[in-house]
């Protein structure tokens, strides 16, 4: 007998928190006695499910899929999500629990063997990975980077692919509904209509409220955009909270929304925006120069990071 549906999904996007909702909701499965969460947070507990609702992580070379005959969710990832979800997916991921925001941020192979950083740093910072921890700052540098030039984050590059060669009866499942609990029912109403899951929403309210109980951030989901709009309105606020991955972030937009600067490269932060507002401001005028991180320069092509992908 095959499976009622496929969710096909990235690690850290919710696939397993799905595969539940639906398995132990559906009128089309036995209940599922228990639930998902672990102490890390995550919907990673085993439990006895039916073994209708299949749940993978797509392979990366074609077809990519399982199934490809029977009905499918895949989880989408759009460039707004990135922050978000790079905030905690080294820890969540797999039960990782790799914590990017420390003074020095060490891995382990199994880590490794999932997220593929070895390489990257190894080019771009000359830090194996296997032998040695990542500063601070060269971690911020890091996300910096991918946020300049999101096309190019893993995330988007794989969504790229899965939705090019996703199965035809595939329903899409944007992964930003699982983090607001109307967006989510709505999109699981839709769901059961375009697939005929017989799933009772309803019951699901509680169990999503423990979801989101258990979601890291989520109180302080939009803090750096919050940071980037007072200093678009030269505020003065404390950002001394906003963890590695928030400073990359607020680093980016700097860089790509102020010419010829580029945010310093060292463990310490700014404090205020009022500190970026005055740095920007006294930018001295002998250090400025084309920013070879960013793809483009008024929309064209940067001639500076092209020689820099070359190296």
């Amino acid at each position: 007998m095959g499976n009622i549906v496929n969710i096909a999904f990235q690690g850290g996007t919710h696939g397993n928190y799905l595969r539940f909702c639906i398995d132990k909701f559906s009128k089309l499965t036995p209940e599922v006695i228990g639930t998902p969460f672990t102490k890390n947070n995550t919907s990673h507990n085993t439990l006895k499910y039916s073994g209708s609702v299949n749940r993978y992580h797509p392979e990366e070379n074609y077809p990519h899929f399982q199934n490809t005959k029977e009905p499918h969710i895949l989880i989408t990832v759009d460039k707004e999500d990135l922050l978000f979800i790079e905030r905690w997916v080294t820890m969540r991921a797999g039960d990782h629990k790799i914590d990017v925001s420390t003074e020095l941020v060490s891995v382990h192979h199994n880590f490794l063997d999932n997220f593929p950083w070895n390489d990257k740093f190894k080019k771009y910072y000359n830090i194996d990975l296997t032998k040695k921890s990542i500063p601070k700052f060269i971690m911020r540098d890091f996300y910096k980077l991918s946020f300049i030039d999101p096309a190019k984050n893993g995330f988007i590059i794989q969504d790229k692919v899965l939705r090019e060669n996703r199965p035809s009866n595939t329903f899409e499942f944007p992964v930003s509904c699982f983090w607001d609990k109307d967006k989510f029912i709505d999109v699981l109403e839709r769901l059961n209509k375009d697939l005929n899951l017989k799933i009772d929403v309803d019951e699901c309210l509680s169990t999503h409220g423990l979801f989101l109980n258990k979601l890291n951030f989520l109180e302080t989901k939009h803090r750096a955009s919050d940071v980037i709009q007072a200093i678009r309105d030269k505020q003065d606020i404390d950002i001394k909270n906003l963890d590695t991955v928030e400073q990359a972030y607020v680093s980016a937009w700097i860089e790509k929304n102020h010419e010829f600067v580029i945010v310093p490269l060292c463990n310490k932060f700014f404090n205020t925006t009022g500190e970026i507002i005055d740095w920007l401001e006294h930018y001295p005028q002998h250090y400025k120069a084309m920013n070879p991180n960013l793809p483009t320069f008024n929309n064209i092509p940067n001639p500076f990071h092209l020689w820099n992908l070359k190296k």
